[in-house]
């Protein structure tokens, strides 16, 4: 094993997984607890037929969520990032383009130590970063921000474009960096959201990204990328 990727292992991801693992469980155990506080302390609980419909409504795609995301993202953000991101939330709308961002304003390669250093430092800095702005945010226009969220207003019809907006980005990032990857996964995604338009976009998220591998794997056997 490489001497750079062995002290990675020993004294980075080691530490970053036991440390990842427990606050991913603690944090697990903590969702629970203002359910079980109103429930105990307040006597608050659902029926037990609408609960166990919610249940299924949610572990239906929470559970494909689970399965693909980490494949996906993982690549792109590095260990300790990945842990960081699923902790806190925003990843695909802001912890996923700081990464990208961050990496190559270093100049590192994905899946090198390098990144995954440069990657969890440019996440851990958005988190602290996105807490100071958040907690500025809602002390500054929680005055007005009900008004701002009223179905009809413009705020509210851009912050519908935000997501696809910014994954639009990442994705332009990657396919002018090379533009024949983009060629398969780009026109086949296409060509099913015209086909199937109501189908979930987490069904077929994972398909596309095998067929992105697989494109790519076969472009570089045939030396049509480097």
């Amino acid at each position: 094993m490489d001497s750079k990727q062995a002290l990675l292992n020993k004294y980075f991801i080691a530490p970053v997984e036991k440390t990842g693992k427990y606050t991913i469980l603690i944090a697990c155990v903590c969702l629970f607890l203002p359910g079980l506080y109103l429930w105990l302390f307040h006597g608050f609980f659902p029926p037990v037929n609408s609960l166990i419909e919610a249940l299924i409504g949610v572990w239906s795609f929470a559970i494909v969520f689970s399965i693909v995301e980490p494949i996906i993202y993982f690549s792109l953000i590095g260990f300790g990032g990945t842990y960081m991101s699923f902790l806190t939330g925003n990843l695909v709308n802001l912890r996923l383009p700081i990464s990208i961002t961050a990496q190559q304003v270093a100049g590192t390669t994905e899946g090198s130590p390098e990144a995954e250093i440069v990657s969890t430092l440019g996440v851990a800095g958005s988190l602290i970063a996105s807490q100071l702005v958040l907690t500025v945010g809602v002390l500054i226009f929680m005055p007005i921000i009900h008004k701002l969220n009223q179905a009809g207003t413009s705020v509210t019809a851009a912050l519908n474009h935000v997501l696809p907006a910014l994954l639009g980005a990442v994705a332009g990032m990657f396919i002018f960096r090379n533009a024949k990857l983009g060629i398969a996964p780009v026109s086949i995604g296409i060509l099913v959201a015209f086909m199937s338009p109501k189908l979930p976009s987490s069904y077929a998220i994972l398909p596309l990204v095998i067929i992105s591998v697989l494109s790519a794997r076969f472009m570089y056997c045939k030396g049509w990328v480097k």
